[in-house]
């Protein structure tokens, strides 16, 4: 079984190291949420076993009939990265309509006050 480059093994532990201390700077600085930061923290995590256990590449590529094992790598990021971007639409379309609502409120309590300042 070949190994694959030197230099993408690098790349794929540079990127996860730097995944990871990206992250730790914006928890620190109170800029990502715990819940993002651990899909940040587990996608580095696969980077980093991938880059030192570069045999779980192509054990995956063997059965899944791929022909190289960097495209299990680039599958496997893509895969992780469309979830990631759903779950994002999901929670802005959530947040999109909590500020719908919220928007109505205060509308409602400015036509209020406008008529009780009317009313006097």
């Amino acid at each position: 079984m070949l190994d694959y480059p030197l230099s993408l093994r690098l790349l794929l532990v540079l990127g996860s190291l730097l995944t990871l201390v990206f992250v730790l700077g914006r928890i620190r600085r109170a800029k990502i949420q715990i819940e993002d930061s651990i899909f940040w923290f587990v996608f580095s995590g696969f980077l980093l076993l991938l880059s030192i256990f570069p045999e779980l590449a192509y054990w995956a590529a063997n059965t899944l009939g791929m022909q190289a094992p960097i495209n299990v790598v680039y599958l496997a990021i893509i895969f992780l990265l469309i979830l990631k971007v759903f779950f994002m639409s999901l929670r802005i379309s959530q947040m999109d309509s909590k500020m719908q609502i919220l928007a109505q409120k205060v509308a409602l309590n400015e036509e209020k006050i406008e008529r009780a300042h009317q009313d006097r």
